[in-house]
C-alpha cells in the first residue's frame, strides 16, 4: 500500500512545528516520499510510516525506538511517531546540527 498524500502533508506540517529553519519538502518515489530537509533526503514515507536511517548520532535519542524496514531489502531504519512534537524537535535539532 502506497503513502497517502494527506500523511506526507501532515508529516511535512508536523516537521514545520519544530521551529527550525530548515526547510521541508517531499518527493513522490515509487508510490512513496522522501522527505528531505534542505534538499537532503532525511526521511521515508513508506505504507503511512515515519522512517528515518540510523545515524550513529540518532542512535542514543531513538534507542526506545521500533525498527522496521520500509521497503524490500532496505536495512533496518528507526521509525517515528509522527504526532511525537518533541522527540521531532530533537531529532531535526541533531540535523541542524550536523548539516
Amino acid at each position: 500500500m502506497a503513502s497517502s498524500e494527506y500523511f506526507k502533508d501532515f508529516v511535512l506540517e508536523q516537521l514545520r512545528f519544530c521551529e527550525s529553519k530548515i526547510v521541508f519538502s517531499a518527493r513522490k518515489m515509487f508510490g512513496e516520499y522522501c522527505i528531505y530537509a534542505d534538499n537532503k533526503p532525511i526521511f521515508l514515507l513508506c505504507d503511512d510510516v515515519l522512517y528515518i536511517k540510523q545515524f550513529s548520532f540518532l542512535n542514543e535519542l531513538l534507542k526506545d525506538n521500533d525498527l522496521g524496514i520500509p521497503y524490500p531489502k532496505a536495512k533496518q531504519w528507526y521509525i517515528l511517531d509522527v504526532e511525537d512534537i518533541e522527540i521531532l524537535k530533537k531529532v531535526i535539532e541533531k540535523f541542524a546540527s550536523k548539516m
